[in-house]
């Protein structure tokens, strides 16, 4: 999980949970370790101080996808279809990666053993 930090030198004013940097260290294992391919969720996107002072669920949710998160954490239901209309919306218009997505979605289905029909 990334948490909301503010890290000098990597994240500038973002937090780490909506930091590109952030998720690029941690997929490379430019800390000095190896690289992660597990699944990276957010800190909750939608009580936070770090996030809901500046951002609406939404908006929060898109940044931490384009970040690299694999699963975007938030407590409030009556938000998923605002959430789901802008991801459908940013694939669209091409502000989210389709090819990211879907290395997302393989990271999920890994992690719970496959699909199985």
């Amino acid at each position: 999980m990334l948490g909301h930090l503010e890290v000098p030198g990597l994240t500038g004013t973002d937090p780490a949970s909506l930091s590109p940097a952030a998720y690029e260290l941690l997929r490379s294992g430019g800390y000095g370790g190896p690289g992660f391919n597990g699944l990276v969720y957010t800190d909750d996107l939608s009580s936070m101080a770090a996030i809901n002072q500046r951002y609406g669920v939404a908006a929060a949710v898109l940044k931490a996808f384009q970040a690299g998160a694999d699963n975007a954490l938030w407590i409030t239901t009556d938000e998923v279809p605002a959430v789901l209309d802008g991801l459908e919306k940013a694939l669209a218009d091409g502000q989210l990666n389709q090819a990211a997505v879907d290395a997302a979605v393989l990271r999920n289905v890994d992690a719970k053993g496959g699909v199985h029909c």
